[in-house]
């Protein structure tokens, strides 16, 4: 028995074949007369693995061609290579209402039995990766209880995935609660020559160097705010005045001072990425007892880059065992998202 194709749906009529599409992978859905209507993508994906046949309205053979003259291309260039991809791990999957393509439904399960599992987005490798409108889909998916994933079309028909969350980091150390140190700046550094033991032992600032303490600009920024660093002005050193002046004309400075700044107070160590390709890597404990747990590059809302930079980042996230952030900020404050690659 064929499918009969109408516009850009395939009305399967044959009752007995229409309950076995249904029941064995809840493909389309059941009309009142007991025929089944399938979307576009459920037709192709039984028309490859020869479980059905479709004609037109005039009862000739449908090629493929055929059928995709009644979908988008370019959607269907982004949307059926994960259509199809999810179909073969064993998913049920039927559309889904913006800002994603497909509502996904746990192996074994299928509407009316299951909910579903994830809210699958798609995009082709050529694309933008624009950060606002992944956070605006995230959100919404979230609001409805759901698990946002992205298949990732590259230019092979390949498909990578991606999982999105927001997450509230939280960290294990506590604010520095000791005397008021003195340091001098040199550079762009500052030396701490006594009492520091305990900023760097309890709260891990800096880096020892010659029975004295270094620290970098923002950890030395950070502690002047907090009242913490009392710097000397001899002659030798520059003022935290002027080294602030022209750090911030350099692009991104207040973006990373700020992400550093939320960081450290919700108990998170941030020390330089550089070695992961990111600004900051950050501990939730003490970094001589654990490795970093993240590796976070502060963005602003509207950052727009390609995927394949995103891809590389995760990658190289994974690599080391870490979880990739990024640290949005909006409004004065940091969102965390973490993004990370996943196989259903």
């Amino acid at each position: 028995m064929a499918g009969i194709l109408k516009e850009d749906k395939i009305v399967v009529e044959d009752e007995k074949e229409a309950s076995r599409l249904y029941n064995k992978g809840y493909f389309g859905q059941p009309q009142s007369g007991n025929f089944l209507e399938l979307d576009i993508y459920e037709a192709l994906y039984l028309l490859e693995n020869d479980r059905l046949k479709i004609v037109d309205e005039e009862d000739q053979i449908a090629k493929k061609e055929d059928i995709l003259d009644r979908v988008s291309k370019k959607k269907f260039m982004r949307e059926y290579p994960a259509y199809k991809d999810m179909r073969s791990r064993g998913y049920v999957l039927k559309e889904a209402s913006d800002p994603a393509s497909f509502r996904v439904f746990p192996r074994g399960g299928g509407p009316g039995k299951t909910p579903s599992k994830y809210w699958l987005c798609t995009a082709r490798e050529k694309e933008n990766f624009q950060l606002e409108e992944v956070l605006e889909a995230n959100k919404k998916i979230s609001n409805l209880g759901k698990i946002m994933l992205m298949a990732l079309v590259d230019e092979e028909g390949d498909v990578t995935y991606y999982r999105f969350s927001t997450i509230d980091l939280k960290g294990r150390v506590e604010k520095y609660c000791g005397k008021k140190l003195k340091g001098t700046i040199y550079g762009d550094k500052c030396i701490i020559n006594n009492g520091f033991e305990g900023l760097h032992d309890k709260n891990f600032y800096g880096s020892k160097e010659n029975d004295s303490l270094k620290l970098s600009f923002y950890e030395t920024l950070y502690l002047k705010e907090r009242d913490i660093l009392e710097l000397d002005t001899d002659k030798n050193s520059q003022s935290l005045e002027s080294l602030e002046s022209e750090h911030s004309k350099k692009e991104g400075f207040s973006l990373m001072n700020k992400v550093y700044r939320d960081l450290r107070e919700k108990g998170l160590i941030p020390k330089t990425g550089f070695k992961y390709g990111t600004e900051f890597r950050a501990y939730a404990g003490n970094p001589e007892e654990i490795h970093a747990e993240y590796i976070v590059q502060p963005v602003e809302k509207d950052h727009k880059s390609r995927w394949y930079e995103v891809s590389r980042a995760v990658r190289v996230a994974h690599s080391v065992k870490k979880d990739f952030i990024y640290g949005v900020l909006e409004d004065g404050k940091v969102t965390y998202l973490k993004i990370k690659r996943e196989t259903p």
